[in-house]
């Protein structure tokens, strides 16, 4: 095929430029499933347009390595994805912050940390300190304070040292167990590795621990603004014959 400015344009050269059109919508997919998929599509237009319009066959052998190695990817994830398997007490973690991972990536992160009973007075971070891991409470509740001063509670189903896990910075109070809990506790250098070479499972953690973060705020303004409300409501006032 002569390459000039009309067969640019034209049916058959519209195929090969679909076929990289494909390529750099991949490259933009965030979930790796479907950039292999993309991938794969974008393989197959340029094996059409070698062998009926280029007739050659060098780029068709390696449009179908490609297309052969992201099928046994996605093999291996698929195969991956149907081992996993979780308790109860996983499953009602991941429906509250992992939804969206599929689940080898889950089985992955989980794996990272482990599960375990800890008494209550058990300080799971402190503040001005480095918090050297975040934990889940699956159940139990924990107190938070700043300056010894008691400003808000962590309940089941909280992240603990979210925040400072993800910036590395020193915790900015203290968080004590205030009765047994059921803990999952991860190594914080640990897991920024992990999120370091998973951009995928990096971005679905700040998503949650922004989501978290957000919610504690909340909890705490609300609580704020219902102990402000309770110390300024005024007595009724007693009626004329009423004795003060």
């Amino acid at each position: 095929m002569e390459l000039n400015f009309q067969s640019v344009l034209s049916p058959a050269g519209l195929v090969g430029h679909s076929a990289y059109l494909l390529l750099v919508f991949s490259m933009v997919m965030r979930n790796m499933v479907w950039l292999r998929i993309l991938v794969i599509a974008s393989a197959l237009v340029s094996i059409a347009y070698g062998l009926f319009i280029l007739t050659d066959p060098v780029s068709v052998f390696w449009e179908a390595m490609l297309i052969g190695v992201n099928i046994i990817q996605l093999s291996i994830t698929a195969w991956q994805n149907c081992r996993a398997r979780f308790s109860p007490v996983e499953a009602d973690f991941i429906a509250r912050h992992f939804a969206t991972l599929a689940p080898a990536q889950i089985r992955r992160l989980l794996d990272l940390g482990c599960w375990q009973e800890l008494p209550a007075g058990t300080v799971l971070c402190a503040e001005g300190q480095q918090v050297d891991k975040l934990h889940y409470l699956h159940e139990g509740s924990a107190s938070f304070s700043v300056n010894d001063r008691t400003i808000g509670q962590c309940e089941s189903g909280a992240f603990v040292g979210e925040l400072t896990v993800a910036t590395d910075e020193p915790a900015n109070g203290t968080v004590i167990l205030e009765a047994p809990g059921y803990v999952w506790s991860v190594e914080a250098d640990r897991l920024r590795r992990a999120m370091e070479r998973q951009p995928e499972l990096a971005r679905a953690l700040e998503a949650s621990f922004f989501a978290e973060v957000r919610d504690k705020l909340l909890r705490r303004d609300l609580t704020s603004a219902m102990t402000v409300s309770r110390r300024f409501v005024r007595r009724p006032k007693p009626a004329r014959d009423e004795p003060l």
